[in-house]
């Protein structure tokens, strides 16, 4: 192994105090900053204003308190939100002289900075995949560079370097930050050699770890986190950061003499907000766009929908700006954004799944002290310590792929039957008062393939296969204890995350699925079981 773990990642702490007037607050809601306080007579139940499922501000909505993001519905009185089984943490705080005193403790992470101004060069590849290189290291990041993401609902945006497969073979390791295909993408790894590092989060569920393994790659450094790690005898110092929500996913933060990088990737309040100073790149997904959320759900009009995508990426914006105002960093760097959605069977949704572009960021950032790396226009730059000293742009390939005939040459050998659905399913140690009704179709949604349901209400889930219409069972719908999700899914995108054992998530992030649901609530367990948990190994 070439990396060593120092210790607990140290910390500098400030301490911020609040103070609020008992008498100032009215009976209910009462929002600030960063709290959100319920006064019934005399009960004060106070919670952050971070919501619990993608890291989005919660805020008032037609006297509603409810996240930008999806439409989480947060119940201030009842201490959980109306649309899933989660409860959100109380604050603590004390009351003096009719003043509600509450103590927000700051923690800034600080890895080792030697003041040594040293060469590295970062060299953009595609979407959230770079190359570091120095004297003493070379490692990449996030490669998806070849083939589709999230069963085939993504493609890359721009082709990768000429040479990307000797570039990533050349490196000492290779990060990943979590389990989605457009970070770890077998149809790039495929390519990579067997005896190839890896540092990956230390996820409870392994989901990662699993998958990895799964492709032949054992050669694995499991890095846990609120750590850090030095690789060899060099000055890169590093940390793997969680993301602040219940999804499996990380972020990277190193030094590296006077270099310092810092990057959410994807996550939701990374680290739970406890960020670095005074950084050189601070790096993250800026376009949104990436969720199956608002145009996959069959339960909101055209017209919301519209509204939805305005608001979420609206919401990015303001959390990637948040963000920098926190890092003061030297450059921002927007990346792991880049993609589209090019098959033809996919033209509902590359017209209207809007996203935010490089140039949203630039004019955003004009007069701050943070310049913008435009990718575009540069996509490898040489840095002498903290500051840019040369950048140019990289030989690309010409001819990008064409997601028709890479489509019908991965599916064309797949084909999942009932048995095997049906083991599937059984083996997956699932239970939750939900039954799932799947239609598997064609392209179109239109055409059914195939029915089946899922009950997990079970000790064993049961799987049945018969024909059922869904508008009569939501229609006919009266017992809260048990909720019900339709998921309409292409019969081929469905096959491929079976066979491969593939996260669920690949179906709806991918915009492969029509989903609609009695109650209108977000299955958070069933997301994250078939998601996180039960993914990885193949099934015989």
């Amino acid at each position: 192994m070439n990396f060593e773990y120092i210790d607990k990642l140290p910390y500098k702490k400030i301490t911020e105090e609040y103070s609020i007037n008992i008498e100032s607050e009215e009976q209910g809601t009462n929002l600030y900053k960063d709290f959100i306080v319920y006064k019934d007579e005399e009960i004060i139940n106070i919670y952050n204003r971070i919501c619990d499922h993608n890291g989005g501000r919660l805020c008032k909505h037609n006297e509603k308190i409810v996240c930008p993001y999806h439409g989480w519905e947060f119940n201030p009185e009842k201490g959980g939100y109306e649309n899933i089984q989660v409860v959100k943490k109380k604050e603590d705080f004390t009351v003096t002289a009719g003043k509600i005193i509450l103590s927000k403790e700051v923690l800034i992470p600080t890895l080792p900075n030697t003041k040594i101004k040293r060469n590295v060069s970062i060299d953009y590849m595609s979407h959230a995949c770079l190359i570091f290189k120095s004297d003493n290291f070379s490692f990449a990041t996030d490669p998806w560079l070849d083939g589709f993401a999230f069963a085939s609902g993504w493609w890359l945006k721009h082709n990768p370097p000429k040479d990307w497969i000797e570039k990533l073979n050349e490196v000492d390791f290779i990060y990943i930050s979590h389990n989605h295909p457009d970070h770890l993408n077998e149809f790039t790894l495929s390519k990579i050699r067997k005896d190839m590092e890896f540092i990956i989060p230390d996820f409870e569920s392994k989901s990662v770890e699993k998958i990895l393994l799964r492709l032949g790659f054992n050669n694995l450094t499991i890095c846990s986190f609120d750590s850090y790690y030095q690789f060899k005898d060099s000055d890169l110092f590093f940390s793997i950061l969680k993301s602040g929500d219940f999804r499996d996913d990380s972020g990277f933060y190193f030094t590296f003499g006077d270099f310092s990088f810092f990057s959410t990737v994807d996550s939701n309040d990374l680290n739970f907000g406890r960020f670095p100073e005074n950084i050189t790149i601070y790096a993250s997904s800026f376009a949104g766009g990436a969720s199956g959320y608002p145009l996959c759900f069959d339960n909101i009009d055209e017209f919301k929908k519209g509204e939805i995508l305005v608001r979420n990426t609206n919401t990015v914006k303001a959390t990637v700006l948040n963000n920098i105002n926190k890092l003061n960093p030297n450059y921002f760097l927007p990346y792991a954004g880049f993609f589209n959605e090019s098959a033809q069977r996919d033209k509902y949704i590359s017209k209207n799944n809007n996203k935010n572009s490089i140039d949203d960021f630039e004019n955003l950032l004009k007069g701050k002290n943070t310049q913008c790396l435009n990718i575009l226009k540069n996509d490898s730059y040489n840095f002498f310590g903290s500051e840019i000293v040369s950048s140019r742009l990289l030989d690309r390939e010409s001819t990008s792929i064409n997601p028709e005939t890479f489509m019908n040459k991965v599916f064309s050998d797949i084909n999942i039957d009932s048995d095997y659905i049906q083991n599937f399913f059984i083996n997956s140690n699932f239970r939750d008062n939900l039954t799932v009704f799947f239609e598997l179709t064609n392209d179109n949604f239109v055409d059914i393939l195939k029915f089946f349901i899922v009950d997990f209400s079970s000790a064993v889930p049961v799987v049945t296969f018969e024909e059922f219409n869904w508008e009569i069972i939501k229609s006919e719908y009266n017992s809260p204890k048990i909720r019900k999700l339709r998921i309409k899914v292409r019969k081929d995108s469905f096959d491929w995350v079976l066979k491969n054992n593939s996260p669920f998530e690949d179906l709806s992030i991918g915009f492969q699925c029509k989903i609609d649901r009695v109650p209108d609530i977000y299955n958070v367990n069933f997301w994250n079981h078939f998601t996180s948990n039960y993914i990885g190994f193949k099934k015989n």
